[in-house]
């Protein structure tokens, strides 16, 4: 659940790529940065994203993989227990 939601819509232009779209929700939910960021500014590795159900790093372009109409991003954040 983002913001309160379970779907967040987002337009994207044309040839913009997961990264991007990863960086738009961040804008969206500022509060998530410290938790999916590291100090540098990046996307913390245990922060998985889904591309229509493949996991973005196993993509041959990765987190630049280009988006396309109507593509589905799934983030899975870490879970944490005990």
């Amino acid at each position: 659940m983002l913001a309160g939601k379970n779907i967040l819509s987002l337009e994207m232009e044309s040839g913009q790529s997961v990264l991007d779209a990863f960086y738009r929700v961040l804008e969206m939910v500022p509060a998530l940065k410290p938790h999916w960021l590291d100090h540098e500014g990046q996307p913390q590795v245990f922060v998985h994203v889904f591309l229509n159900g493949d996991d973005a790093s196993t993509l041959a372009q990765g987190m630049q993989t280009p988006l396309h109409d109507g593509d589905c991003l799934d983030f899975i954040p870490p879970v944490a227990g005990g």
